[in-house]
């Protein structure tokens, strides 16, 4: 891998915490391969500061665009001056890309990296309902790309209130059935979109107990091998982790950045 000299252009990826962040071991190399000399760096920012580091940042010609995950999805939204119809949808970004009038213009692809990576893997069947945990900013994304490519029951759980998602995706979708029912033997695909796996001592997000035998669990989790995942693994159900969606998301991204369709 090359290191970055003063030719080097960034895309910087923003958390809070950043510790658990691995997506640079993925988008540096996957820029070389395309001829690209780019490097992806994570920086801790805090809510308060990301509009001043963002805007700070863009000002610079050797930054390409951001990369953004918890908290900052939501925010960064508002931060746009023109976003795509995903993040309209969602009404979050996970991606901003620095025009050369300075425009700050973002989108939505946790949705798109999700279902490129459960195609890929073969557990997406739009005829078996999925469980989506967590409502938050991939989770949002997540439900309305499994929406747009024909999920017909989706039941969607969360510590918030989710009246706003449900009647969003209902306006947009109408044929599409919404529940939160707490049960799981029907379920085709089980997505954790929540932060919990991060650390050992997190509670698990469900019993993976109470899943089919032949129910897929997707988990988002990237940083490391969740306990969900373990326990989903030893009951012999097919087992996706949070790497396949960054490296299906990736691609979607880059040209993004790069101002290609």
């Amino acid at each position: 891998m090359n290191l970055p000299s003063g030719a080097s252009r960034f895309v910087f990826i923003l958390a809070h915490p950043a510790a658990h962040v691995v997506a640079p071991r993925f988008y540096t190399p996957f820029f070389q391969e395309a001829g690209l000399d780019w490097h992806m760096v994570p920086l801790d920012v805090a809510p308060e500061n990301l509009a001043d580091t963002i805007r700070a940042l863009a000002k610079s010609n050797s930054v390409a665009g951001f990369n953004l995950t918890m908290p900052h999805k939501p925010a960064a939204f508002a931060l746009c001056d023109a976003v795509g119809r995903g993040a309209e949808f969602e009404g979050v970004v996970n991606t901003i890309r620095i025009e050369s009038s300075r425009r700050l213009v973002g989108d939505s692809f946790d949705g798109g990296g999700f279902l490129n990576a459960a195609r890929a893997e073969g557990i997406f069947d739009p005829k078996r309902r999925c469980v989506v945990i967590g409502a938050g900013a991939a989770g949002r994304a997540i439900c309305h790309a499994l929406a747009a490519a024909g999920t017909r029951r989706i039941g969607i759980f969360d510590i918030k209130p989710i009246d706003e998602l449900t009647s969003r995706l209902k306006t947009h979708f109408p044929e599409l059935e919404i529940d939160n029912d707490q049960r799981f033997d029907d379920v085709g695909l089980l997505v954790n979109a929540t932060s919990l796996g991060l650390h050992p001592t997190d509670a698990l997000p469900m019993d993976p107990a109470m899943l089919a035998g032949d129910c897929a669990v997707f988990d988002i989790i990237a940083a490391r091998r969740t306990e969900l995942m373990q326990a989903a693994t030893a009951r012999g159900l097919k087992v996706v982790d949070g790497t396949a969606m960054i490296k299906h998301q990736l691609p979607l991204q880059t040209a993004f950045w790069r101002g290609e369709p």
